[in-house]
């Protein structure tokens, strides 16, 4: 049975972003080390041919010996082929660009990484806890997908446990569009979250600000 959360004529409306503190770990070899490590994106690239075909890597470090790891992003590639945007991204070693690849799951897999996402801190660009104070239409946004479950950033945000959080989601005053459990789901694309009255009959939740 699909619940449906009609909003009032009066609701507030906002746009959280999910920003990353860093880049994902990928898991390899080093050889160095003699084990597998976590390398860290150094958002820097390298390029390597001459006027006819180029190579382009991503270069990662060893975060113990500093070795480096190259992840393909293109081989044999001709130049007029790359915009002129592109191609000066590439050679000015643009983060963006960096971080758009490291967090790239087909990217990933194509180099045969295993990535790591544990620890990856985060903060919220957008939120203001007032905005939460009547119901709310939340626009969630995450640029960089990174295994952040749900609960855990609304929890946070909120101020609340998560047993306090289940029992919102249970009366029905958070719910999601897409629909998804909102108790495991992790956020992967953006969706939108509606807040009925927050403050409901539970006199034993006491909203703080994160």
């Amino acid at each position: 049975m699909i619940r449906v959360m009609a909003m009032p004529e009066k609701f507030n409306e906002a746009t959280w972003r999910i920003m990353p503190e860093r880049t994902p770990y990928v898991i390899r070899h080093c050889g160095k080390c003699n084990r597998k490590m976590d390398f860290t994106c150094s958002e820097k690239f390298r390029l390597n041919g001459n006027h006819a075909r180029l190579d382009i890597w991503l270069i990662y470090k060893c975060s113990k010996c500093d070795s480096t790891l190259k992840l393909t992003i293109k081989k044999g590639v001709k130049p007029h082929d790359l915009t002129r945007e592109l191609f000066d991204k590439f050679t000015n070693n643009d983060a963006g660009l960096a971080w758009d690849y490291a967090f790239n799951r087909a990217f990933l897999k194509q180099n045969s990484c295993e990535v790591n996402y544990a620890g990856i801190d985060y903060h919220v660009e957008g939120f203001d806890r007032d905005d939460l104070d009547k119901p709310s239409l939340i626009h969630v946004k995450s640029p960089y997908p990174f295994e952040l479950r749900l609960s855990v950033l609304l929890a946070k945000q909120l101020g609340i446990s998560v047993r306090q959080l289940q029992k919102l989601v249970d009366s029905g005053r958070i719910m999601t569009n897409p629909e998804c459990d909102i108790m495991k789901c992790r956020i992967h694309t953006d969706m939108d979250i509606r807040f009925g009255n927050l403050q409901g009959p539970y006199e034993s939740i006491s909203f703080i600000s994160p």
